[in-house]
């Protein structure tokens, strides 16, 4: 590869100019000779001979350098257009310099020095520019640390204005970066709004709350804090700022965007899958949720207005969470029974009331407006003022700060009550009419608001003034726009908008930005509202609308696969999309088990069984075909199952399997495999090993090869663990016959683990199968293949009496870094396993602390017991009576395997006595502390 960034070379060749030729056409493309000659021998008797003699030289180094036909061209790859096609935080990493950095460009014509120059600063831009759009998507700080590395990108040109504004709402107030950015906006003069407010968000006028709340989620201890107030008044803005202010001060924050949520369980769902790494299953239950929150954190609830009962919602997060900062935003305040007291008014707008034990609620008002009597220059300072005079700005209309326009301005603002969307409404009439005109619509929609909810009144008023002042072409398209719940700006086309019209909406402020970094927009949430009143005026066309909106989406939807990270972004619509297509009778059932894949692969189970059920209510209203029906509440009962909210899923299946809808083959078999999921999972082994035999029966009814090979894989794991070896060895043959049937490396791998637990296990043909999957793994970048394959090779290994390469396998497996708990455990137990058969006891106790402190979180009893009985002869030396009991315990609970019971049994000096029953949790607690003290 040419090697252009931070020096030019390719291989050990550095000859300039031969290379500057290369370059020139590895990025502009095909070239005239002639051309290329004046351009870099601009100075020489004869540039055509140097021309040909430099390409003699690279053709001499590499024949496919160059093409020799006129013009010249190369197919050559080149390290700066490889990094020109990078994306996000990839192409930070592909840039290892500026262009050219160091290279001498003596004798070459100035518009190749030029040439350089601006193609140094293109290639800085295009790396500013995917950084950026990354750091804005990102918490605080590292939003932070980026910022301030595309300030000092190395090749970039000056930062101007418009890069300098976006840095500074990423940087952490207080930071040198924050007064770096501050200072270089204000050497260019009209740096930042009237009155020196943050360019970033709308919280002008917000100060006394922002320091409210900024204190507030600082104490020590948990605690609440409701923001409530009118659509668009800025609760959102208010509460990600508290967050940022927080985080500069070193304080763990959280943002979750709660918007469209039901129930609380949602919300719960939606925290554990913000915090969760890439890849990793989200925490389950309170012990997990305050691990990966650690102390002192604050958490934003952003936009519970559809939640069923926040106030439940609440007392639970206090409860299950005692030590975290919960920030609210919603409409209307979360009230309790208690009575409520004012604690103190800020500027007359924000309200602050809190009872003892209650939430700190902060309702928000409008910014604060100048009064009739204001100066020219105290209506400048006004909060409310200085908003809509930037908004003008945004709709290229600015206004000079004149006695005459300062005066309308301030009536506009009291007009409007200071509301921030209202105002930037009415600062967008100004594209097509002036100040005075928009002064006196304000005050006709004001005449039609009361003083009693000042701030909606006022909003609905001048949304019902801005909706009459669009075009109906406008109208249609925003009724169009109605139906998405956000969208990327390529997917409007489905319902007929343009993007030209996409740019008149935004310019109307009807639409906005959905997300930092993102091209995602919406309908502003506070305007939904009125024109969704519109559009009920014409069904006709919103049916239209949303049909081509389920179309569009289910259609692209076909096409993604279950893990595709492209669905997170259109659930929402995909949601709405099934929803239509289930009320007009056109959805299939593939939609819903692909749903449900999705759901699974990305660990989202408690989210995807809400959503599953509210669509199977829907189905089940509108009377859909039973076969969608019955998807609908299959795929619900298995993301319940994989929540592990198994009591639910057990009702539901159990429900389903004594409906009519059950009758059919292929549905009663799904419906049984989840049911026997739900009893292994329960320890109920044989009850499973029954379903699954029906499951594997109707497979073979419905004549479904590929699920028969899994249910039967299933129900050989069942019967090894009930030590049915007789039936095992019969049916084992027939599941290796169906591998082909089936996902190969997934069976493969299940039933290496089978024949590991057989009373006599062929280790020596196992390791080979084995090692022939890890090649096929590897091949198919399959991390969990991998590392499960590597487990059981460390298994047959340790069979085999080579605990050196077991050792080997399961440190290959933890070096990994994958985040299953059930491997992790495993693989802690097996290292454990090798290090005693080594000698190294000290070392083993280590890797088995690991493995109990792995089942304590993973709360497994089957690993717990594992555990045990790795360590049950080292124990049993310092306590043999306990260890004696606890082996007792094992042999009498059927929730352990037959293998297990069987090598309980082994250790036992006098066989079992009567014991308590085995109590998991508290056994590897103990066995932690002996561990310890040894």
């Amino acid at each position: 590869m040419l090697q252009t960034l931070n020096g030019l070379r390719f291989g050990a060749f550095r000859r300039v100019k031969p290379l500057l030729v290369l370059a020139f056409v590895a990025l502009e493309g095909p070239a005239p000779r002639r051309r290329l000659a004046e351009l870099l021998w601009p100075d020489a008797q004869q540039p055509d001979s140097s021309l040909r003699v430099a390409l003699h030289g690279l053709r001499d180094l590499d024949p496919r350098a160059l093409r020799s036909e006129d013009p010249l061209s190369t197919a050559l790859p080149c390290d700066a257009a490889a990094l020109l096609a990078r994306t996000g935080l990839d192409a930070l990493q592909a840039y290892t310099g500026p262009f050219l950095y160091g290279v001498n460009l003596q004798g070459v014509s100035a518009e190749v020095e030029e040439w350089v120059l601006a193609t140094r600063e293109r290639l800085a831009h295009h790396v500013q520019t995917e950084v950026l759009a990354c750091a804005e998507r990102l918490d605080p700080g590292p939003a932070a640390a980026l910022a301030e590395q595309v300030l000092r990108l190395p090749g970039a040109a000056p930062a101007g204005p418009e890069l300098l504004r976006r840095l500074l709402g990423l940087s952490l107030p207080g930071s040198p970066l924050e007064a770096q950015l501050r200072a270089e906006l204000t050497s260019y003069g009209a740096a930042e709004p009237v009155g020196g407010a943050r360019p970033a968000g709308r919280l002008l006028g917000r100060a006394a709350e922002l320091d409210l709340l900024v204190g507030w989620a600082g104490e020590p201890g948990g605690g609440a804090a409701v923001i409530s107030g009118a659509g668009g008044i800025g609760k959102s803005a208010l509460g990600r700022e508290v967050l940022r202010e927080r985080h500069g001060l070193g304080q763990t924050v959280v943002h979750v965007d709660a918007a469209g949520l039901h129930s609380g369980g949602e919300v719960l769902a939606r925290l554990a899958e913000g915090l969760a790494a890439p890849g990793a299953a989200p925490a389950r239950g309170w012990p997990a949720l305050a691990s990966r929150l650690g102390e002192r954190a604050v958490v934003l609830l952003d936009g519970l207005d559809s939640l069923e009962d926040p106030a439940e919602l609440l007392s639970d997060l206090r409860r299950g969470l005692p030590q975290v900062r919960w920030l609210l935003t919603a409409r209307q305040p979360l009230r309790s029974g208690h009575v409520w007291r004012r604690r103190r008014a800020l500027d007359g707008q924000a309200q602050v009331s809190q009872a003892d034990g209650d939430p700190l609620t902060l309702h928000l008002g409008g910014l604060d407006c100048p009064p009739p009597e204001a100066l020219p220059g105290e209506i400048l300072a006004s909060p409310a003022a200085q908003l809509f005079w930037r908004e003008a700005g945004r709709a290229g209309r600015p206004l000079p700060p004149t006695p005459a326009n300062a005066a309308l301005v301030a009536g506009v603002t009291r007009r409007l009550h200071g509301h921030p969307l209202a105002l930037a409404l009415a600062a967008s009439w100004l594209r097509t009419e002036d100040l005075a005109s928009v002064h006196r619509r304000t005050v006709e929609a004001a005449a039609g608001s009361g003083p009693d909810h000042p701030e909606p009144g006022s909003l609905n008023a001048v949304a019902a003034q801005a909706w009459a002042r669009l075009a109906p072409e406008e109208q249609r398209a925003l009724l169009a726009l109605e139906v998405f719940a956000d969208f990327d700006p390529r997917d409007a086309g489905a319902v007929g908008v343009s993007e030209a019209m996409l740019d008149r909406l935004l310019g109307h402020a009807f639409l906005e930005a959905h997300r930092a970094g993102s091209e995602r927009l919406r309908l502003s949430p506070a305007l939904r509202r009125a024109v969704q009143a519109h559009s009920a005026a014409q069904p006709e066309q919103r049916a239209q609308a949303l049909d081509d909106h389920a179309r569009h989406y289910l259609t692209w939807f076909e096409a993604q696969t279950p893990a595709s990270p492209a669905v997170n972004d259109e659930l929402d619509n995909l949601l709405l999309a099934a929803a239509t297509a289930l009320r007009r009778g056109t959805l299939s059932p593939a939609v819903l088990y692909a749903l449900m894949g999705h759901y699974d692969a990305q660990g989202r189970h408690d989210s995807g069984a809400e959503a599953l059920s509210r669509l199977a209510d829907l189905a089940e209203d509108h009377t859909a075909p039973d076969d969608v029906q019955a998807a609908a509440q299959i795929a619900s009962m298995w993301l319940l199952q994989r929540a592990d909210r198994l009591l639910d899923a057990q009702t539901l299946a159990t429900r389903f399997l004594s409906s009519p809808l059950a009758q059919h083959p292929s549905q009663r078999m799904r419906a049984l495999n989840t049911l026997a999921t739900v009893h292994k999972k329960q320890g109920q082994i044989a009850q499973a090993a029954q379903l699954t035999r029906e499951a594997v029966a109707m497979a073979d009814v419905v004549g479904d090869p590929a699920r028969r090979a899994m249910y039967l894989t299933n129900l050989l794991g069942h019967l090894v663990h009930l030590g049915d070896f007789e039936e095992v060895g019969a049916l084992l043959p027939q599941a290796q016959a169906m591998k082909q049937h089936g996902p190969a490396l997934g069976i493969g791998a299940t039933l290496a683990w089978i024949q590991l637990n057989l009373p006599d296990p062929p280790y020596e043909a196992l390791l080979a199968e084995i090692r022939q999957m890890l090649d096929v793994a590897h091949e198919s970048n399959d991390l969990h293949s991998q590392a499960q394959l590597l487990l059981y090779a460390g298994l047959a290994h340790l069979g085999l009496e080579q605990p050196r390469q077991a050792l080997a396998c399961t440190r290959r497996l933890l070096a990994a870094g994958l985040e299953d708990l059930e491997l992790t455990t495993s693989a802690y137990f097996l290292e454990s396993r090798a290090l005693y058969a080594l000698g190294r006891t000290p070392d083993a106790r280590r890797s088995a602390r690991r493995g109990f402190q792995t089942a304590l979180e993973q709360q497994s009893l089957l690993n717990i017991v594992t555990g045990l009985l790795t360590v049950a002869q080292d124990l049993m030396q310092i306590q043999p009576e306990a260890i004696q009991d606890q082996l007792s315990a094992i042999c009498q609970d059927r929730r352990c395997s037959a293998a297990q019971v069987q090598q309980a049994r082994d250790l036992l000096v006098d066989g079992p006595s009567t014991c308590q029953d085995f109590v998991a949790q508290a056994s590897a607690e103990q066995m932690v502390l002996w561990l310890n003290s040894r």
